[in-house]
């Protein structure tokens, strides 16, 4: 990368800086405008004193005792006022410790007292750079181009400082400047072609790209920048021909079949299209995130329902992970889209596989433990929650994924103990916090500790005070035991509220009216959550039956339990209810 200097270029006179740079019992002995004559050239005793300061100097510099060399300096400027290097250094010390405005008037004297020394005038820049001052640091640029006008460098800096000032066309003089003094250079034709970009003159800047062309005709890459400007100004037609005219020598060129890909799904058809992208996949030129990236915007963030979509997209991640082998994040978005399309089976495979050959994501161990958890596959749950544990500890998440697995195999004590763990790993999210203690306490009823129980899901509450599901499962359970049948009423109430049409909230509420000896009203809630969809739970016909009962009717009563026996209903009653005709607690 190239050094960019910021200078700035003021007139100060020699006499002053002489003047603010003395002792003051020397500034004392000065009247008027009376200078300081330098020794003597044949004194042998100033000429070593002379030494001696400079050598003085120079070492207070190097350990940095800026106090001792700036005093040094000063003597020295005494015996000698013509001393430009002095003036220098004096300067450097100043910029070191922060002073710019000292430091660019001395800096100032040594450059008009030593005009030739371009070091001068280079440490000045950088003083003005911090200054910020463009405007000056442009004319000391122009006083070094025509100083020095063999050091490219200089032409840079320069040009960048018109274009800082929006001064695009002197800029562009610079630089062509450049160009007849030193060549073609593909950094200064990047700058032309934006700065006449900047001044509306497509067609100049389309012609600088050209002159790479021409330079370098074996080099396709300022061909694409062709293409890409075209593209970027909306000319399509132009772009996809010069995209094309690549293709023709490179057929794999992965920036033009992209290019190509990326017009043609602006308007051309879906086969095209299609035909498009999956030789974009089929190329192994084309990176692996950048066809990743292709899946996500086309495919699943906008979760297409379209079969044709889904198709492609699945045909397409077969593709990548068939091209890239050995790349995890190919089958882990191979996993995805299956995922999306709700073939678990092999979406597991696909994410086990990015497992096999990289562990240290988290988010596909996740995958993996979520569609063991909807294939209720609990000892898979626990199994891959013990080998995430081993590559992330601290993990929250694994340990709710775990204790809600030994929730279901009625191993509630460990269960306990995993939720408890993970909770205390999830202090910074409430709602997750929540999600935590709701299956703690579904354990804790399971175990009859209910006062655990009812606490875990009152902690929950404050959490997460909208969180339907724990409002309905405490409700329930309440009723299941007759204890607090109001706030278990209100409770569930808004868990309808906020969920209106589950079956399974409204069947709570049906059933606590039961509880209350409101036959009628929990028959009414009843019907609701079999239209819902209930009319295929063993559970809620049971309870329809239950409530048939009370209301006198034994018939349709005893014609619902069957109906339960039917769909296999765990009940430890259904079997005397149905024996007897009538309703067993």
């Amino acid at each position: 990368m190239r050094y960019i200097l910021l200078l700035l270029l003021s007139v100060w006179s020699a006499e002053s800086v002489v003047a603010a740079t003395l002792p003051d019992k020397e500034k004392k002995k000065k009247k008027g405008k009376t200078k300081t004559e330098a020794p003597p050239k044949g004194d042998k005793a100033d000429l070593a004193k002379l030494e001696r300061l400079q050598l003085d100097a120079e070492k207070a510099k190097v350990i940095e005792d800026w106090e001792l060399a700036l005093s040094s300096y000063k003597e020295l400027l005494i015996q000698d006022p013509n001393n430009a290097n002095a003036y220098y250094q004096i300067g450097q010390i100043y910029f070191n410790t922060g002073k710019l405005d000292e430091a660019s008037k001395a800096i100032q004297v040594a450059a008009k007292l030593d005009p030739t020394n371009k070091w001068y005038l280079e440490s000045l820049a950088d003083i003005f750079m911090n200054q910020g001052n463009a405007k000056a640091a442009t004319e000391t640029f122009k006083l070094l181009v025509e100083k020095f006008p063999n050091n490219p460098e200089y032409y840079l800096n320069l040009g960048f400082l018109y274009a800082k000032q929006t001064q695009y066309d002197e800029a562009i003089k610079t630089y062509e400047q450049f160009e007849k003094n030193f060549g073609i250079d593909e950094q200064v034709i990047e700058e032309k072609k934006n700065l006449y970009l900047r001044l509306n003159k497509f067609e100049n800047a389309i012609a600088e790209i050209k002159k790479l062309q021409e330079a370098y005709p074996d080099e396709t890459s300022f061909v694409l920048q062709e293409a890409d400007l075209y593209r970027a100004n909306r000319m399509k037609e132009k772009a996809l021909e010069v995209y094309k005219r690549v293709l023709a020598l490179e057929p794999d060129n992965p920036q033009a079949q992209l290019g190509v890909t990326s017009l043609s799904l602006q308007g051309g058809s879906e086969q095209q299209n299609t035909e498009n992208l999956k030789s974009v996949f089929d190329n192994p030129k084309v990176n692996v995130d950048t066809k990743i990236g292709i899946l996500l915007l086309r495919y699943i963030q906008t979760n297409s329902e379209n079969p044709a979509k889904r198709k492609e997209a699945i045909e397409l991640a077969e593709i990548l992970a068939l091209q890239h082998p050995t790349d995890a994040k190919a089958h882990a978005i191979k996993g995805d889209i299956y995922y999306l399309d709700e073939q678990n089976d092999k979406a597991l495979a696909a994410y086990q596989q990015a497992l096999t050959l990289n562990k240290d994501v988290f988010q596909v161990w996740q995958q993996v433990m979520v569609i063991y958890n909807t294939k209720r596959d609990w000892s898979n749950v626990i199994k891959t929650s013990t080998s995430a544990m081993e590559l992330f500890p601290n993990h929250p998440m694994i340990y709710l994924f775990r204790g809600g697995a030994e929730t279901q195999l009625k191993e509630y004590e460990k269960a306990i103990k995993s939720l408890t763990k993970g909770e205390r790993m999830a202090l910074d999210n409430d709602k997750f916090r929540a999600q935590f203690l709701a299956n703690m306490g579904d354990a804790y009823h399971s175990l009859n500790k209910h006062t655990e129980s009812d606490s875990s899901y009152d902690k929950a509450l404050r959490l997460d005070p909208e969180n339907a599901y724990v409002l309905n499962n405490y409700s329930y359970y309440l009723s299941l035991r007759k204890t607090n049948l109001e706030k278990a009423k209100q409770m569930s109430a808004y868990a309808n509220k906020l969920e209106p049409d589950n079956s399974s909230f409204l069947d709570t509420y049906a059933w606590i009216l039961f509880e209350l000896k409101d036959y009628k009203g929990a028959k009414e809630w009843q019907e609701k959550a079999m239209k819902s969809g209930g009319a295929q739970s063993g559970t809620i016909l049971e309870h329809y039956g239950d409530i048939l009962s009370q209301l006198g009717d034994k018939t349709q009563a005893l014609d619902y339990w069957k109906k339960a026996k039917e769909l296999g209903v765990d009940s430890s009653t259904i079997e005397r209810k149905i024996a007897e005709g009538k309703y067993v607690e």
